[in-house]
């Protein structure tokens, strides 16, 4: 079964605080587009980056899809990567926002076990569904790519529609990294946040493997 990693990485960062685009912000010591980019490489056999064609990233072009030039937002990223070349010859794609630097390979692996016969499964954190940190299968394409035709912008709404395989808090905190691991990074504070969990992890297991 061949598995593509699809990362978002499109965030202008502007609540960062930052004059670069989010994927390029520090954390701990390494852009979050390229902690992504070892992430899905670990968890998958390919990986593609889906970004506005005019957004300067450190990405090879063959690597590279671009937002539609008709649409703008994290679902017509998800629908892009989804319907470019290597996501029509995946079995499954792991979707991945570039800003969630916490989560390890084996979390989302372990989530993608979580999945059974359904067209996706989505970890719901706090009991918020995360469209964006989830597993799909080539069937979600069709509805999801109609539901942006008619004017969804809601990765949420879009992808709650496909009745996916939820993951909740109590599944959640069994997975490698537990509840922490799904951190979000919007904000100088929560990137702040993130670099000093980073760290500390770090400094616990320098091989940068978890006990």
């Amino acid at each position: 079964m061949r598995t593509l990693g699809i990362l978002l990485a499109g965030g202008q960062g502007t609540r960062l605080g930052a004059d670069t685009p989010k994927a390029l912000a520090t954390c701990a010591g390494r852009t979050l587009l390229a902690r992504a980019m070892a992430t899905l490489s670990t968890a998958c056999d390919a990986v593609v980056v889906v970004a506005p064609a005019g957004l300067d990233l450190p990405v090879a072009t063959l690597l590279r899809v671009a937002d539609p030039p008709d649409a703008a937002g994290p679902l017509a990223a998800l629908v892009a990567g989804l319907a470019s070349p290597a996501g029509r010859a995946c079995d499954e794609a792991l979707v991945l926002a570039v800003d969630m630097p916490l989560l390890l390979p084996a979390t989302l692996m372990a989530l993608r076990a979580l999945r059974g016969a359904a067209v996706a499964v989505v970890p719901a954190p706090g009991g918020i569904p995360q469209p964006l940190a989830a597993w799909y299968t080539p069937r979600a394409l069709a509805p999801l790519d109609t539901a942006l035709a008619a004017g969804e912008r809601s990765p949420s709404r879009a992808v709650s529609a496909l009745a996916p395989a939820i993951a909740g808090d109590e599944v959640l905190a069994t997975l490698p990294g537990g509840l922490d691991a799904w951190l979000n990074v919007n904000t100088r504070a929560e990137l702040e946040e993130a670099t000093r969990r980073l760290e500390d992890a770090e400094r616990r297991h320098p091989s940068g493997k978890p006990a």
